[in-house]
């Protein structure tokens, strides 16, 4: 790969939603004479997110400093399971694309992604980058074909308000969280019986539903699938260790009355009973924060958060994100000139002035915004002095009362992706189990299980 050059001459730049076309007397100097063109994927929508579009804006500019030779093309393309695909046999893919942590290896076997392996090593990306991570983007050939960009982690999150009712609150502003799902049983019984509102809430409607619910499975110690000899998967949940998963939902329901009467909740039911001092706990998502606060003004002083609480197999909490992946038809002039880009946004494993500037920049508009801002607990990034850094710009911005906001990240915590096959179709099918062990208190939940095992193997894993 080439090297990273800074060019002198002068580049004019003009962006629009679906191109950005740019200028110059002298194309620039990438052994061409010609100028580069870069379709970047997941661009920022004027008009559903302005302050990030605007901000995409003035990266154009500032990369026109650097790379003069270089035409970025905005492209909104964000990936679907329906019509990535088609894009990518019709060769219609951006350069530069986003999908989620559970799909590059269904990219790469499908030969839809060139691999980044020399310069991602180059560049000491690969050096840097959490390990766990980077086994996500490593094609069978053992070379890196993506470059993870950012994730989440799951927690929990607590009504402060309710709490104070309950006098859980330290007379120094702190709270005694719950550490282990049983602490959370005997938390949730205090606060309903002294507030009269559920003490714990989960989703269980809707595919999600079983996306929440990996978390306090994994605790347990459930495995929901093997890998076989030959690649394919076998689905091992029907165990005891999911029924006493399921049982534990169903003790809340049934035994403890601590839940929310209407089991069958959507994430917005929940986000609405949170901010409207209806519901003391549940599991989150780090990037949930906001939506209490700007759909329903809810404080930011009022919303606690802490790690995910340890089960008997031990505590784990279930990460995602997205990887950025780069189309088979991408040369490596584009390829080069797509890192240059990364670094300079704040993407890559070193910070210059202007990357920093530019997640500062970010984040000020964020708090601008009015947006919740915490330091992130999670990080792509392994490196020490990276991830300082990137508190550092964080902290004056931070907008929440960290006396009841303890890291949703701990040295108990273990982060589980999610389940490699079928994933989607695996969240319903533990969302069904789900409906059933809340709306029927005397079900056989082994028979459930049975049952649903079977038919997910059935009309999934075999196929």
């Amino acid at each position: 790969m080439k090297t990273k050059k800074i060019f002198a001459a002068a580049l004019c730049a003009v962006m629009s939603l679906a191109a950005a076309a740019g200028c110059s007397p002298n194309a620039g100097e990438n052994g061409t004479g010609e100028q580069i063109e870069i379709r970047i994927g997941k661009w920022p929508k004027q008009d559903t997110d302005p302050e990030t579009y605007a901000i995409y804006q003035e990266y154009v500019k500032k990369f026109a400093e650097i790379r003069p030779d270089v035409t970025i093309i905005p492209d909104e393309m964000d990936f679907d399971v329906n019509t990535f695909t088609p894009l990518a046999a019709g060769g219609q893919l951006p350069n530069m694309y986003r999908v989620p942590f559970t799909e590059p290896k269904n990219v790469i076997d499908a030969g839809y992604a060139r691999d980044v392996d020399e310069i991602m090593r180059e560049r000491g990306y690969a050096e840097k980058m959490n390990d766990d991570l980077l086994a996500i983007v490593t094609g069978s050939d053992g070379k890196y074909y993506g470059v993870p960009n950012n994730g989440y982690m799951m927690g929990m999150w607590y009504n402060v308000n309710l709490f104070e009712q309950a006098g859980l609150v330290n007379e120094d502003g702190t709270i005694d969280y719950p550490t282990t799902w049983d602490e959370v049983v005997t938390t949730a019984k205090t606060i309903t019986e002294k507030t009269g509102q559920p003490g714990f809430g989960f989703q269980c409607k809707d595919a999600e539903a079983g996306w929440n619910l990996m978390n306090i499975a994994w605790c347990y110690g459930v495995k929901f699938m093997e890998q076989e000899e030959d690649g394919s998967y076998k689905a091992t949940f029907a165990s005891q260790e999911m029924v006493d998963t399921l049982q534990y939902l169903s003790d809340l329901k049934w035994k403890y009355n601590v839940i929310p009467s209407n089991v069958l909740l959507s994430r917005g039911d929940l986000m609405r009973l949170f901010a409207t001092d209806q519901l003391a706990m549940s599991i989150c998502a780090e990037d949930w924060l906001n939506s209490p606060v700007e759909q329903y003004g809810m404080d930011k002083s009022r919303i606690g958060t802490s790690a995910m609480p340890s089960g008997p197999a031990g505590c784990y909490a279930q990460t995602g994100g997205d990887v950025w992946m780069f189309s088979k038809e991408t040369t490596d002039e584009q390829v080069d000139a797509l890192f240059d880009w990364l670094d300079m946004i704040g993407d890559g494993p070193e910070l210059s002035d202007d990357a920093k500037a530019n997640i500062e920049n970010e984040i000020k508009s964020q708090s601008e915004d009015g947006k919740v801002i915490i330091e992130p607990a999670f990080s792509v990034w392994k490196d020490e002095g990276r991830n300082k850094e990137i508190s550092e710009l964080y902290a004056p911005y931070v907008n929440t009362d960290e006396r009841v906001q303890e890291p949703m990240m701990n040295d108990n915590v273990q982060l589980h992706a999610e389940e490699p096959e079928d994933t989607q179709e695996l969240y319903r099918t533990i969302s069904e189990c789900m409906q059933e062990v809340l709306t029927n208190e005397n079900v056989d939940i082994m028979a459930l299980l049975t049952e649903k095992q079977a038919n997910f193997q059935r009309d999934f894993l075999d196929k």
